[in-house]
């Protein structure tokens, strides 16, 4: 092989190398833009602890004063158990109501323990 065929044989490997790396180089900072992108909007999303609820000027699509999902993370944990047993409480009595008017409702016999009489 003649000398000149060498130095194309290392000019080819070489640009193929650059080019590589030029390409790994544009690939992993598009990835790292997307990735600050994407932590951008997740601590855009993140609400502060000092305001738990939403106030009825927000528009979440939840109830005015219910609880902003995530906000329960930064509470004091013992007024969370008192909350959640007040939730529950406040749902197995609904429940209840609703079973009774229900039975009311067909005319089947109530539960002595529905109607709190035992």
């Amino acid at each position: 092989m003649p000398w000149w065929s060498w130095v194309l044989i290392w000019v080819s490997l070489l640009a193929c190398t650059l080019l590589v790396l030029v390409l790994g180089g544009v690939h992993i900072v598009r990835k790292g833009l997307a990735l600050m992108r994407e932590v951008g909007e997740a601590l855009g999303e993140f609400s502060p602890a000092g305001r738990p609820t939403q106030g009825p000027e927000d528009d979440g699509g939840t109830r005015p004063g219910a609880p902003v999902p995530g906000s329960a993370v930064f509470a004091d944990p013992a007024a969370m158990r008192l909350e959640y047993a007040e939730g529950r409480e406040r749902r197995s009595a609904a429940r209840r109501d609703r079973r009774v008017e229900r039975r009311r409702l067909r005319g089947q016999p109530q539960s002595l323990k529905d109607l709190g009489l035992i």
